[in-house]
């Protein structure tokens, strides 16, 4: 029988719920900082064995966990385009951005290398009752680091090259859309059962940009991959237009409710979506922020998960907390 997770994206409806967490391996766990006190974010970051490592750190700690995602980072396939982007500081710095490099440079495929590794030795020691997650950052966020670099001036330059170079803009997009659907079928070959494209900066366009630049590159990027596609836009108003989309699940912000989305997307399996916030709270709250999703996704295709990812503050035990609620 398929682990739980793989059972819910295949459209079944086992009797529990599968919960996995975003950002779950990272550094809210002791274990995580440990590794950090030896190693930079790059080191492991480039490490077969150490992203393998830190992957399995909360399997290990959380054995009720259903996913375990890949330690990775969006951003590789910037630097597989020759933006050369580093960690070093805690934050990514974009060393090139798109206007110093040339659309028809040779794609550095080496960069894939380290994540299709630790996917090939994480896949062999992990659990039978756990699927094994890759992701990819969706081509409208990925474009909007390489033009910006950081988010500090709401994506200027990337929103000025849309409305004034358009058709270069789009052949930008599509160019970084086959890059990352190349990443994406290179990690599901290393062993990857389920991917998630993460649109991170959705929610910085307006709906009618949103549908014209981020959209239909990111259905581009999923389309026809052989395992369940979890596609992440991270927005509060998600257009009717997504019920089209050729995804398996969406997984929903913490700022929208999953009553909403399963009433607008009916069709769709919907991952998510407790605010990452409310694991620093007061315990009612949580445990009646946890109680009102799982009541109002019962009898719909569900995977329990923040609407975000898990704040560096956050308790470890409070994970044990949610995950105990969501399968007693």
């Amino acid at each position: 029988m398929d682990p739980l997770l793989l059972q819910v994206l295949n459209g079944y409806r086992p009797s529990q719920t599968p919960v996995w967490f975003m950002r779950q391996a990272g550094r809210f766990l002791p274990e995580y900082r440990e590794v950090r006190k030896q190693y930079t974010f790059d080191q492991v970051l480039n490490d077969p064995q150490l992203s393998k490592q830190v992957t399995l750190q909360p399997i290990q700690r959380f054995p009720k966990l259903d996913g375990a995602i890949i330690f990775s980072d969006i951003l590789i396939v910037l630097n597989a385009l020759g933006c050369r982007v580093s960690f070093e500081h805690g934050s990514p710095s974009i060393g090139r951005t798109l206007d110093q490099i040339s659309i028809d440079d040779a794609v550095d495929y080496s960069h894939f290398d380290t994540v299709q590794k630790a996917l090939k030795a994480t896949r062999l020691d992990l659990p039978s009752h756990v699927t094994l997650i890759g992701f990819a950052g969706a081509p409208w966020t990925l474009f909007a680091y390489a033009c910006d670099g950081s988010n500090k001036n709401g994506w200027q330059k990337a929103k000025e090259f849309l409305s004034q170079k358009p058709l270069e803009a789009e052949a930008w997009l599509n160019k970084i859309s086959k890059v990352t659907r190349d990443l994406l079928m290179l990690q599901i070959g290393a062993g990857a059962q389920v991917v998630q494209l993460f649109d991170s900066w959705a929610g910085d366009l307006s709906q009618d940009e949103y549908l014209s630049w981020a959209l239909p590159f990111a259905e581009m990027t999923l389309k026809d991959l052989k395992v369940p596609r979890i596609y992440f836009p991270k927005m509060q108003e998600l257009p009717p237009q997504l019920q089209l989309f050729d995804c398996e699940a969406l997984s929903i912000s913490w700022e929208s409710r999953m009553s909403l989305a399963r009433s607008s997307f009916p069709r769709k399996i919907l991952q998510g979506n407790l605010d990452p916030k409310t694991l620093l709270g007061e315990e009612g709250q949580l445990i009646k922020s946890v109680q009102s999703i799982m009541d109002e996704m019962k009898g719909h295709g569900h995977i329990f998960n923040l609407g975000h990812g898990i704040l560096p503050k956050t308790d470890p035990s409070v994970i044990q907390q949610i995950l105990d609620m969501v399968k007693p």
